[in-house]
């Protein structure tokens, strides 16, 4: 019986016959199987897991830890500027008569709020200059002065009423005589620009009230605006102001 005639495959052609030439049994087809890995990359890390990698992550987590540092070191709030004590010259022959001036500088207190501490104004006739933020949403320079006697201590708005000048404690009892023709017995505030005197320790009627700072001498219409003064756990506290 003859053998069925071969299925021929039209997507392979079938290999030329030629005379003389053996013919080559058909290939068996290649299975592909999954490929050797790389002797290389055998047993390899993750790229993220490699010393490098690693200590690069380590020196940027550094930096960024070490900039959170400075940023919260240079965005932190400032402490208060410390008072500088400065001896004001004595103006009389009674000891307690010489003033004591505690600036702070450069930058003074901010009230309402402290503005100092009751040792740094322990000696009568200290005096120390803060910035006011008053209810208009102005800012006006103040003093607040120790005084030898009850309450303690006055508070004042440093600008008199329609004054331009800043006021000031002059403790030289002869330079208020000489410059301001009045003969005091104990430190003054007084106006530079109108050569007004106001007594410390003296009433003065504003109104139909009676503050603290009595005009002496000059042209002055009434005593300095005032500021309410308090003492708060050791603190000298300037509140509200008129």
């Amino acid at each position: 019986m003859a053998d069925p005639p071969e299925k021929l495959n039209r997507f392979k052609p079938s290999q030329p016959s030629i005379p003389g030439v053996p013919e080559r049994p058909p290939e068996e087809e290649k299975k592909e199987g999954p490929k050797p890995q790389d002797s290389k990359t055998a047993g390899a890390k993750p790229i993220w897991q490699s010393p490098r990698m690693m200590a690069g992550a380590g020196i940027g987590a550094f930096i960024l830890l070490a900039g959170v540092a400075l940023a919260w070191e240079v965005m932190k709030p400032a402490p208060p500027p410390a008072p500088v004590v400065i001896a004001a010259p004595d103006g009389s022959e009674n000891s307690a008569n010489s003033a004591t001036v505690v600036s702070v500088s450069p930058q003074f207190p901010l009230a309402p709020g402290p503005v100092a501490t009751v040792g740094e104004m322990s000696k009568p006739w200290s005096v120390v200059k803060f910035q006011f933020h008053r209810m208009t949403g102005e800012t006006a320079n103040g003093l607040v002065i120790r005084l030898p006697a009850a309450p303690g201590y006055w508070g004042l708005l440093s600008v008199a009423p329609y004054g331009q000048c800043d006021l000031q404690l002059e403790p030289d009892l002869k330079k208020i005589r000489e410059n301001y023709g009045f003969a005091a017995s104990h430190p003054m505030v007084v106006d530079s620009c109108t050569q007004t005197v106001y007594d410390p320790l003296a009433l003065g009627a504003s109104g139909h009230v009676w503050v603290r700072g009595r005009v002496v001498a000059g042209p002055g219409l009434r005593p300095p605006l005032e500021v309410e003064i308090k003492v708060e756990g050791g603190n000298v506290v300037a509140s509200r102001s008129e």
